[in-house]
C-alpha cells in the first residue's frame, strides 16, 4: 500500500549519508562512491512504487540496493585485490598531524585485517557498522538475525585475535 511509504524525498534525505559512507568504505575512492551512491538512489527511486515497508525497513531495502550496486561495480571493473582497495581508503583528517598519522596507520592495519576476513564476515561488519540492526543485516544477507549476530561476533573475535597476535609479534 503506497500510503504506508514515506515520501521518497524523506528516505533520500534520511539515508543519503549512511549509504554513501557504506559505499565509500567498500570502494575506497570518493568518485566511485559518489557514482555508486547516485546509482543506488536512482535504482531506489525507480523501484519505490514496489517498496513495501511492512515487509522490510527502508534501511534494509536501501542497503540491499547499495550492496548489489557495489558488487556490480566490482564485477564491471573485474576482480581486484580487496586488500589493495581497502588500503587506499583513508580516515578523515584530524587537526593534529601526528595523531592523524597514528590513526591512519592503525586504521590501515585494521582494514588490512578486515580485508582478510571471509566475505560474509566482512559484510556483517560493514553493514552493522553502517547502522543496521542485526535483523536488517540478516535480512540483507539472507540469513536469520541470530546467524547475522554469529557472523558479526566471529568477525570481531577474528579481528581481536589478529590484532593481539600482531601486538605479541612486536613485543
Amino acid at each position: 500500500m503506497a500510503s504506508d511509504r514515506p515520501p521518497f524525498e524523506d528516505v533520500y534525505r534520511d539515508y543519503l549519508g549512511r549509504i554513501y559512507a557504506y559505499v565509500r568504505a567498500q570502494v575506497g575512492t570518493s568518485a566511485d562512491a559518489e557514482d555508486i551512491t547516485a546509482q543506488v538512489f536512482m535504482n531506489a527511486y525507480q523501484a519505490y512504487d514496489r517498496f513495501e515497508p511492512r515487509n522490510v525497513t527502508p534501511a534494509a531495502w536501501l542497503f540491499r540496493i547499495a550492496r548489489n550496486a557495489t558488487l556490480d561495480h566490482f564485477r564491471a571493473r573485474g576482480r581486484r585485490d580487496r586488500l589493495q582497495r581497502t588500503m587506499e581508503h583513508q580516515p578523515e583528517a584530524e587537526e593534529d598531524p601526528s595523531a592523524m598519522a597514528e590513526d591512519r596507520i592503525q586504521y590501515q592495519g585494521l582494514l588490512a585485517h578486515v580485508a582478510r576476513l571471509p566475505e560474509r564476515q566482512r559484510d556483517a561488519i560493514s553493514l552493522r557498522h553502517s547502522g543496521l540492526s542485526f535483523d536488517e543485516v540478516g535480512h540483507l544477507m539472507s540469513c536469520s538475525e541470530d546467524a547475522a549476530k554469529m557472523l558479526y561476533h566471529r568477525a570481531l573475535k577474528a579481528l581481536r585475535d589478529a590484532v593481539a597476535g600482531e601486538e605479541q609479534a612486536v613485543e
